[in-house]
């Protein structure tokens, strides 16, 4: 069985997806393909217990039957403030090993200084299980490379460093950058660059039914569930400053916004892109608004907290769980087969 390690340069740098995407390309090429996560974190509950729903998303995704809190055998915080590994680690997290696959890709924690206080770390796992680590990076510029560079130096003391991915490069302003510079720039180092993917706005997209799940909202109007948001906008100006605002950002949008201000909730109902109204303060709109809504089937509803905090649940929402349907499914597939140098990759695999 041969073993795959990702690990990420920061947070949000797109393991998930990646670690989705590769899978499905191995499936079609015959082999058989699996997933763990040996130490997750609890980003949710299930019949009260805490779960991480990456394995949810994951299993649902490949196909991978049983229950999904079996894929991630340790979870971070087990243990008061984490700084020591919860009785049993190393156990459970060998026993990811125990599957009969041709390749096991792992996924790791939220970034690969993760876990160096408590002996958790991606380079301690990953040499303990004897899998090479695949870095994935979010292009952001000369601090991406910075990074990927500080990885690379911590994985070679440690473990065995397979190559680097680098995520979300904007085709429009990055692609030629960081393959006529990066790229070189990294292999003359020895860092061997298995795949550049291109930002995909659309993998970001989260359901308006999930937003409502996560913030625990009361539900005023009832609208397409299942419709997905792209970008949050915090409603603060105007109501035909908030008009140019939003026809100026791309993508399918939910608008977070005070319960008293009118003005910014009818401009977001007259902007047909606008897929959710969440107003905020535990403020009822005006019946107009409520109306309104309905007939556009926009769906609204009502937070107690503030602005600011309710924009910030809703945003961090955004790319945390990307594989919703067969369209993303499509994207990712996409992406992997476009950006990936698959090839290289089992070769060096061995």
């Amino acid at each position: 069985m041969k073993k795959l390690y990702l690990a990420a340069a920061e947070e949000k740098a797109g393991k998930t997806s990646l670690a989705v995407g590769l899978a499905r390309a191995l499936l079609d090429r015959g082999g058989s393909v699996t997933w763990r996560k040996p130490v997750g974190w609890a980003s949710t509950y299930r019949l009260g217990r805490p779960f991480d729903r990456d394995a949810e998303v994951v299993a649902a995704a490949l196909g991978i039957e049983g229950d999904p809190a079996e894929l991630v055998p340790v979870l971070g915080g087990e243990t008061p403030r984490a700084w020591r590994p919860p009785e049993g680690a190393w156990e459970r997290i060998e026993s990811v090993l125990d599957v009969a696959a041709d390749y096991l890709i792992l996924e790791g924690r939220e970034w690969l200084g993760r876990g160096l206080l408590s002996g958790l770390s991606d380079l301690a796992i990953a040499r303990r299980l004897s899998a090479p680590i695949l870095v994935v990076a979010c292009y952001r510029g000369e601090p991406t490379v910075d990074r990927i560079l500080a990885c690379v130096r911590l994985i070679r003391d440690e473990a065995r460093l397979l190559g680097v991915v680098i995520n979300e490069v904007s085709a429009d302003t990055e692609l030629d950058e960081v393959r006529g510079y990066v790229v070189p720039f990294l292999e003359e180092r020895g860092v061997p660059v298995l795949g550049v993917i291109p930002f995909e706005r659309r993998l970001r997209a989260v359901q308006v039914g999930t937003v409502l799940e996560e913030l625990g909202v009361d539900v005023l109007v009832t609208g397409d569930l299942s419709a997905e948001v792209e970008r949050f906008l915090v409603g603060a100006m105007g109501g035909e400053a908030a008009l140019r605002y939003l026809r100026r950002i791309p993508g399918q949008l939910g608008v977070v916004t005070g319960g008293d201000r009118t003005d910014i909730q009818a401009a977001a109902l007259a902007f047909p892109r606008v897929r959710v109204l969440i107003l905020t303060g535990g403020l009822r709109p005006e019946q107009a608004i409520i109306t309104r809504a309905a007939e556009r089937g926009v769906t609204v509803a009502s937070a107690p907290q503030d602005t600011m905090t309710v924009a910030e649940a809703a945003e961090g929402m955004l790319g945390r769980l990307p594989l919703t349907g067969k369209r993303q499914l499509g994207l990712v597939d996409q992406l992997v087969r476009e950006g990936m140098d698959l090839d290289r990759l089992l070769e060096l695999l061995g």
